[in-house]
């Protein structure tokens, strides 16, 4: 079978061309298709899945509050790639609040009190780490200058901020304050994830990408997962640490002729170039590893793309899959609920 390529990583020397690709990238080639939620899931291990948005807008980057209560998102436009970020005050509703509208805000991360959030926010060709409240209105700047140059994906707990940023033509991992002092660089890689008590971290790096953990208070990294030649994104622990989620290339089953293309995913600027032959194509899909990185599970499969999990303190999986029309870039926020018993 078709192999899926490598990890290409471009220069981040434009993060409006960034926004541009956000999901454009993800697009497949082929006859469009409509999928039933139930037939692209492992119903033994996601259960009560269902479809929660329905307007069929770019979307990426979810992020549900701890509490499960409510979820934040990237919007984008696909026409000039401007990105805004939404609130879902209701998991269970599409209906959206536009929070901010600025046109190049994204990557969304909660405080633990599920009432503020951190996010990125694009100003001068560079990217900043700001925090809002989920009740609208205002802005504190976390960063004052940037970190780097393009600091994203900020994660909190504690009152630690973990963000990459692109410096000297790779990702790197920082730390800080949550008033942004203390800036400390902890390493190479992107996709940093807390875990929900220890003092660790998952994060992802290498070509082919692989799952890591640092603990920071031995600053040990250890290489928990990978599979090459497919590369791996957006790892989160479950609640209570015992599993861990996230998506990764996969060989999947398609109707069709041979194609070539390239896959771009916006927040580390990473393509997969791929050629499907034999009816097989490279999707993005959902695992689950044990936090010792075993006992792979497939979560998601078939000929759509699903990717940026994100979990609530009750083991809920949100996700964004183009189920619902691969080839137009429609992409909706998807709920289930995680059975590991």
């Amino acid at each position: 079978m078709a192999k899926g390529k490598v990890l290409v990583f471009s220069g981040a020397s434009a993060l409006s061309l960034a926004l541009a690709m956000a999901l454009a990238g993800c697009a497949s080639w082929g006859d469009d298709v409509s999928v039933d939620v139930a037939s692209f899931t492992n119903r033994s291990l996601l259960q009560a899945v269902t479809r929660i948005t329905d307007d069929g807008m770019l979307k990426s980057h979810p992020a549900v509050a701890p509490d499960g209560s409510k979820l934040l998102y990237t919007e984008i436009k696909a026409d000039t790639g401007e990105s805004n970020i939404m609130l879902l005050r209701n998991v269970n509703s599409s209906a959206k609040t536009p929070l901010v509208t600025t046109g190049n805000a994204y990557t969304p991360g909660w405080f633990g009190d599920s009432t503020r959030f951190l996010y990125s926010l694009e100003e001068r060709d560079s990217s900043r780490i700001v925090r809002s409240s989920s009740a609208g209105g205002g802005r504190t700047n976390i960063t004052r200058n940037p970190v780097g140059g393009a600091d994203m994906f900020p994660a909190i707990r504690d009152g630690v901020i973990l963000i990459q940023t692109w410096e000297g033509g790779a990702w790197r991992i920082y730390s800080m304050r949550e008033n942004g002092s203390e800036i400390t660089r902890l390493g190479d890689g992107f996709d940093p994830a807390w875990h929900p008590y220890d003092l660790k971290f998952l994060y992802v790096k290498g070509n082919p990408s692989g799952i890591w953990e640092m603990d920071l208070a031995t600053t040990q990294e250890t290489l928990l997962y990978d599979m090459p030649p497919f590369n791996i994104r957006r790892p989160q622990y479950t609640a209570d640490g015992r599993f861990i989620v996230f998506q990764r290339g996969s060989e999947q089953m398609v109707s069709g002729v041979q194609v070539t293309g390239t896959k771009g995913f916006f927040g580390n600027l990473i393509k997969s170039t791929f050629t499907n032959t034999s009816g097989t194509e490279v999707r993005w899909q959902l695992f689950s590893i044990t936090s010792d990185g075993m006992n792979e599970s497939v979560l998601t499969e078939g000929n759509v793309d699903c990717y940026w999990p994100t979990l609530d303190v009750d083991n809920n999986l949100y996700f964004i899959s183009n189920a619902t029309g691969v080839n137009s870039n429609k992409t909706e926020i998807y709920k289930a609920r995680l059975n590991f018993e």
